[in-house]
């Protein structure tokens, strides 16, 4: 195993912990939010080579810092909400579906065609998707959790458009705006955030912040820049299989049947479908998650 490839399995392991530890703690998603990307921006200043730069961007790149780090911080609101409503195990399920969205949101921003992969993917996905949703009523905290999951789907299916389509920004400067950007979009709710919390739920924003974003993010950057999108793909989706495990071992979810089976259409499309992809070399889109 190469380099690469190493590095971005061991940013899937850390990442797969996120939404378990998300529903584990007793702090809201505000509070969640301002502590990982308080945490991020101050880390990514201190360790991470160049992104003093950005005082030098000119103003069409604050303009692409912003657009970036609003959709970031978007993707984190709904997703972390999402798991809270509803579970880590069906929330990451929602999640997954960003794989056949990057698709079709490629073909709407970047002129890419569908294939007749991507189009039976989608349709797989949307199969799968119903499946996931026939376990829960209409109306329900999971239901909404779940649906906010597949809306963190979309947004999160935005950033490697955005990280490709302004790849002349240098990715250390990219990667301090996504989260530089995020962070006001939670701070507006300050006033909401409760900050009564516990050793334990401490512990868990040190993890979430350290190894769940900064560690993680920066392994997963340096690999997606490096490996092919199809491999850096098949790669993150031992994220949900992983997430799920956690969910059961250390929250007790119950994994129905027909959520396995939702669960495993959702990831089999999506990889199916990403198979049909080119890569050129030296533009992979870089996917932050979360």
């Amino acid at each position: 195993m190469n380099r690469p490839r190493a590095e971005a399995l061991i940013a899937v392991l850390f990442l797969g912990g996120v939404p378990v530890t998300i529903k584990g703690v007793s702090a809201d998603p505000w509070v969640i939010g301002i502590v990982r990307l308080s945490a991020a921006v101050f880390l990514t200043c201190l360790l991470l080579p160049g992104v003093r730069q950005v005082f030098r961007c000119r103003r069409r790149d604050w303009g692409v810092l912003a657009l970036i780090g609003f959709s970031f911080g978007l993707h984190w609101v709904t997703y972390f909400w999402g798991i809270k409503l509803a579970s880590a195990s069906v929330a990451c399920i929602g999640m997954a579906t960003f794989g056949v969205q990057v698709s079709i949101l490629g073909m709407l921003f970047l002129g890419q065609k569908p294939t007749v992969r991507q189009i039976i993917a989608l349709i797989i996905s949307l199969g799968g998707t119903l499946l996931v949703l026939d376990e829960y009523t209409l109306g329900s905290d999971m239901t909404t959790g779940f649906l906010l999951a597949l809306l963190s789907g979309s947004l999160y299916a935005l950033l490697p458009i955005w990280h490709q389509k302004f790849a002349e920004v240098p990715v250390n400067i990219r990667t301090l705006g996504q989260y530089l950007f995020a962070l006001p979009l939670f701070l507006v709710f300050l006033p909401r955030a409760r900050w009564e919390l516990t050793p334990g739920d401490w512990l868990g924003l040190a993890y979430l912040s350290i190894f769940g974003t900064f560690i993680a993010h920066t392994l997963w950057i340096r690999a997606t820049t490096v490996l092919p999108a199809v491999t850096s793909g098949l790669i993150y989706y031992l994220y949900v299989p992983l997430a799920v495990f956690f969910s059961w071992l250390f929250l007790n979810e119950d994994i129905g049947w027909s959520r396995i089976i939702g669960a495993t259409l959702i990831v089999g499309a999506s990889i199916f479908g990403a198979r049909s992809g080119r890569p050129r070399p030296g533009r992979d889109p870089v996917a932050v998650s979360d």
